[in-house]
């Protein structure tokens, strides 16, 4: 079987699972995240990609938590999708600020995806 026959079974795998997950009203993960989790899955088979992922950091010797949309534990590479909510206040910019500066430290990149969804 080929690399490209393995994306093709796995891509109809997910497309189901999102069909079941929408059809049932169970989805965790939002339309934009599996749009871009899919394109990134097409430009690095071979990394490890997980969703909704929880990376822990230090920031001011405290032990924090970040969820990440999209985690690429290969490259040490978050993705976090940013919609309306997360420009909605000063608090929440300085919180994210905070959050990217804490990864950062701990060498992880962090690529802040802004959505207007």
């Amino acid at each position: 079987m080929t690399l490209l026959e393995i994306i093709y079974i796995w891509m109809y795998r997910m497309n189901y699972a999102k069909r079941n997950m929408y059809k049932n009203r169970n989805n965790q993960f939002r339309p934009e995240q599996l749009e871009l989790y899919i394109q990134i899955r097409a430009t690095r088979a071979n990394s490890d990609l997980l969703m909704e992922y929880e990376v822990r950091y230090k920031y001011d010797d405290e032990v924090r938590v970040c969820i990440g949309d999209i985690v690429d534990l290969t490259r040490k590479e978050i993705f976090r999708i940013n919609g309306p909510i997360h420009q909605s206040s000063e608090k929440r910019i300085m919180r994210d600020e905070i959050q990217k500066e804490g990864l950062e430290k701990d060498g992880w990149k962090v690529t802040d995806i802004d959505t207007d969804v």
